[in-house]
């Protein structure tokens, strides 16, 4: 199986503003997907920042 490679997010592989745009509404619904999936199996997307405060709060 071929390498591919891959565009920095702000590339477009095709030139036009319709294939763009065609391009920025399956990046979109690739995202929405995989956040989809991850609210439907439970599993965290990133890990969540602790503030300062909430440390504290914890710690003491």
């Amino acid at each position: 199986m071929p390498s591919r490679s891959t565009r920095p997010p702000r590339r477009s592989r095709y030139r036009g503003l319709d294939k763009t745009r065609l391009q920025h509404h399956f990046t979109g619904a690739a995202v929405n997907l995989a956040r989809l999936d991850a609210w439907l199996t439970g599993r965290p997307l990133a890990r969540t920042r602790i503030s300062p405060f909430a440390a504290l709060l914890s710690a003491g």
